[in-house]
């Protein structure tokens, strides 16, 4: 995983490091409570989706809410330029203990503390997808943004995928990050508290999805009635409908992202239609074959039971 020491608090981050806002030593500073939820996906895995799955399940169903990231917290983001870790780590610790606290984060352990008193949801995916998806949204970032945490503009400025390829996803380790993510959790996937799961059998069962993660997190039971407003809420449908509640609009002074940004197809299998390449698949390929074991492979880009 990448250096977490390599994410400066301002200024431009050095050459492979996480960019300003991030920086992942906070989940190891931070308080764990015994309640809290964990949603640890890998970037454009389908974090935002499974972030509202929590909310909606939590609140039992919520129509009303300004923006997921207000709900479910980035446990890795610096609020502006200068702030401190330690500043950070207050913020979260002072949270509200009237309700359950879930956060969102792309790291796995040891990066993210294990503990067994917390639950851990977890979605990954076929990472072919995730490269895809994740050069259409560094391209949504807005300027006004770039320049707030002194970013590289060009790294956030790429036409054509084989360059994000070559440029973005291999200089920050992106490729190689989601199969040691996948890697690290699949020797926690058999604990009680973890709940691992693969994006493409979210998208082909929503329902079915949605019920194994209610049984997991327990924060049933639910009426019909608002079961069947948990279904739509989570669905790719609405959440595009209403896209503005899920780009972070909160989180900074600056928002983050264009508007459409976020919620972008809701589906999976279009790698190839989308312009990546054999020789592209097949590298990417070839960096999973020599981290992960045979079965974690064959999971992530074909589903299945973990």
């Amino acid at each position: 995983m990448t250096d977490p020491s390599a994410a400066a608090t301002d200024g431009p981050p050095p050459p492979g490091g996480p960019p300003g806002w991030i920086n992942p030593t906070i989940q190891s500073k931070m308080a764990w409570r015994e309640d809290d939820v964990v949603v640890s996906v890998p970037g454009k895995s389908g974090t935002t989706w499974t972030m509202n799955i929590v909310h909606q399940l939590r609140e039992h169903g919520d129509r009303n809410f300004e923006d997921i990231y207000a709900e479910v917290i980035w446990c890795e983001v610096m609020d502006k330029p200068g702030c401190t870790v330690d500043e950070m780590v207050e913020k979260l610790d002072g949270m509200d203990s009237s309700r359950p606290r879930a956060f969102k984060t792309h790291a796995s352990p040891p990066m993210l503390p294990f503990r067994d008193n917390i639950k851990y949801l977890v979605v990954a995916r076929n990472p072919e997808e995730a490269v895809v998806s994740m050069h259409s949204f560094i391209n949504k970032h807005s300027d006004d943004f770039i320049e707030y945490w002194g970013a590289p503009v060009h790294m956030f400025r790429v036409p054509s995928l084989e360059a994000f390829y070559d440029g973005f996803a291999k200089q920050t380790g992106f490729v190689k990050n989601i199969f040691t993510f996948v890697a690290e959790w699949w020797q926690l996937k058999d604990k009680d508290n973890v709940l691992l799961l693969n994006y493409a059998d979210m998208v082909k069962d929503h329902e079915g999805s949605i019920q194994k993660i209610a049984d997991f997190l327990g924060y049933g039971p639910y009426t019909e009635e608002e079961w069947q407003d948990i279904l739509e809420l989570t669905s790719f449908k609405w959440m595009k409908a209403n896209e503005r509640r899920f780009e972070a609009t909160t989180v900074w002074d600056v928002p983050p992202l264009v508007r459409g940004g976020m919620i972008r197809r809701g589906s999976s299998g279009l790698a190839r239609m989308e312009g990546l390449s054999e020789e592209m698949a097949e590298e990417i390929r070839d960096c999973g074959k020599e981290i992960l074991t045979e079965d974690a492979f064959h999971w992530l880009y074909n589903g299945g039971t973990a």
